[in-house]
């Protein structure tokens, strides 16, 4: 069943180009996926045409080479357009002719259902703005049909009625069994794609913000009053990067914040971005908590420990500063490419200044982080000279509670 699969999904591919967006590629595989059932379809003429066999059997016979030659194409080509082309327009002139092979409008029972099977395909493989060309074309060679019928029932004898009971059954059984079959594939991949594009638009920003987005807001910005914001920062990073092999330093860095995010998620802090080797994240916005000190000061102690597992793991001698500042920032999405949620206020600042005046392997928290915290928690209190903030009093976390 696996070589199967694996034969199928190669056939189904073979119009697909490296630089095909995923709407593209669903297109060309339903194309593929419909010309392959044009290729069997059309054999059903050769059971109807009873003593037109010398027209029918050729004329059935001579659709399914074409289907089979239009798939050599395209998979030596790649001309999609044309590929559809020439199997719409294959299908119409086929369903007129077998029309008129069973005795016109009344003896082929609904056979111009197959006809209608070409704007639905049009649809989507070309869009449907494309599509409404050939939804004309089909009404006209409806029309046609129904115009020359006179002729045609006068001088072509109606099937028996067995056959045109089967007929009037395979006609309307088929195609819509074949336009329900694509229009599911369809949708099934189409909520596949849609599934990855919300999974990296959920990993980008916010669930609630990313959601807001979907239902149409054009601008996001609010005020959060109380918060905590986290800034993360590898010390001596830079220099120990520049001696070291890119490959490695991107590998262990990647797998050093992907252990972040995974305890930012468990202590339901909102990570917002990295930047280089800094990492930030806020706890109370979106979503506000009343512990939002407690569970940023609960994810700066796990990265800590992270980072220590870390850099005994991969033997590198480098520590990580982390800052938490406390209070109202302003938030919001920015950008139309690559958006980020990101935050701005002085709380940002200060945060920001905790880490870059922090200690390698210490947390260091400003005065209102500490006075949400020191109820529960141990502090060393330090005076710092803090860069664009002048001196300020600012608190480590105690040793013991840092690891």
């Amino acid at each position: 069943m696996r070589a199967v699969r694996e034969l199928l999904q190669r056939l189904i591919s073979i119009g697909d180009e490296p630089t095909d967006d995923d709407d593209l590629r669903l297109r060309k595989r339903v194309a593929v996926v419909f010309a392959c059932i044009t290729v069997v379809a059309p054999l059903s003429v050769i059971g109807v045409a009873r003593d037109r066999a010398a027209v029918g059997v050729p004329l059935g016979l001579s659709l399914s080479v074409l289907g089979v030659v239009n798939l050599i194409v395209l998979a030596r080509s790649r001309r999609f357009d044309r590929f559809v082309i020439v199997l719409i327009s294959a299908g119409i002139a086929f369903t007129v002719v077998a029309n008129i092979l069973q005795g016109g409008v009344g003896s082929s029972s609904a056979a111009m259902m197959w006809a209608f099977l070409a704007p639905v395909f049009a649809i989507l493989a070309l869009g449907p703005q494309r599509a409404t060309t050939w939804f004309v074309v089909f009404l006209l060679a409806l029309l046609g049909v129904v115009v020359i019928d006179p002729l045609v029932s006068s001088a072509i004898s109606a099937p028996p009625y067995a056959v045109r009971l089967f007929s009037y059954a395979f006609n309307i059984g088929a195609p819509a069994a074949i336009i329900f079959l694509l229009l599911r594939y369809t949708d099934l991949r189409r909520r596949d794609a849609q599934a990855r594009s919300d999974e990296l638009l959920f990993n980008a920003i916010p669930t609630t913000i990313a959601a807001r987005l979907k239902h149409g807001e054009q601008r996001i910005a609010e005020v959060y009053l109380e918060t905590t914001v986290l800034f993360g920062d590898i010390a001596a990073f830079t220099p120990w990067a520049q001696r070291t092999d890119p490959a490695r330093v991107v590998g262990l860095l990647d797998a050093l914040f992907t252990r972040f995010d995974e305890l930012a998620a468990e202590c339901g802090v909102e990570k917002i971005k990295t930047m280089g080797d800094a990492y930030m994240a806020v706890s109370g916005a979106p979503d506000a908590r009343p512990d939002h000190a407690e569970a940023a000061l609960a994810l700066a102690r796990g990265m800590l420990a992270a980072a220590g597992e870390w850099r005994a793991a991969n033997e590198v001698e480098l520590e990580l500063r982390i800052g938490l500042a406390s209070g109202k920032v302003v938030a919001g999405v920015i950008g139309q490419k690559r958006i980020l949620f990101d935050l701005w206020g002085e709380t940002v600042n200060t945060a920001s200044r905790m880490e870059s005046s922090g200690l390698p392997g210490r947390i260091q928290v400003a005065s209102a982080t500490w006075e949400l915290l020191r109820g529960e928690h141990a502090f060393e209190r330090r005076e710092v000279e803090v860069k664009g903030l002048g001196p300020m009093a600012t608190y480590l976390l105690a040793q013991a509670e840092s690891t």
